[in-house]
């Protein structure tokens, strides 16, 4: 999938959470969920660099809970870097940061479902 698709994906994932979770708003329509969505892409670059230097937890549970901590604390950050976006606590940012997973996962296997790859597609013709 191209980077506009997931990006515009991701910016649906944060208006469905912040329309799902009432210690959530975003405020400003589409041009500022993209900015939001943005500004979470490039955080969680930022985050996934800074990480690859720390020691992993052995615990599956462990490191599933550390990394809804760490996405939730992203959210929480992100919503001061902007005033589009309102999170309430860091709660609040880790059922967010819960919700965007779970809708961008959804939303981009039913997007790759309705629109097959065009490379794939390609090469499965006969020429």
């Amino acid at each position: 999938m191209s980077i506009l698709v997931r990006w515009v994906l991701l910016a649906a994932a944060v208006a469905l959470s912040a329309w799902v979770m009432p210690d959530v708003s975003l405020e400003g329509g589409l041009w500022a969920a993209l900015w939001v969505a943005l500004l979470i892409a490039l955080a969680n670059v930022v985050l996934q660099a800074l990480l690859r230097f720390v020691p992993r937890p052995s615990s599956f549970l462990l490191l599933a809970a550390l990394t809804l901590a760490v996405n939730g604390l992203m959210v929480w950050f992100v919503s001061a870097l902007t005033d589009y976006l309102t999170v309430d606590g860091f709660l609040a940012g880790v059922g967010a940061a819960l919700l965007i997973s779970i809708f961008s996962m959804v939303l981009s296997q039913t997007v790759a479902r309705l629109l097959p790859d065009t490379e794939t597609t390609a090469q499965g013709r006969d020429l």
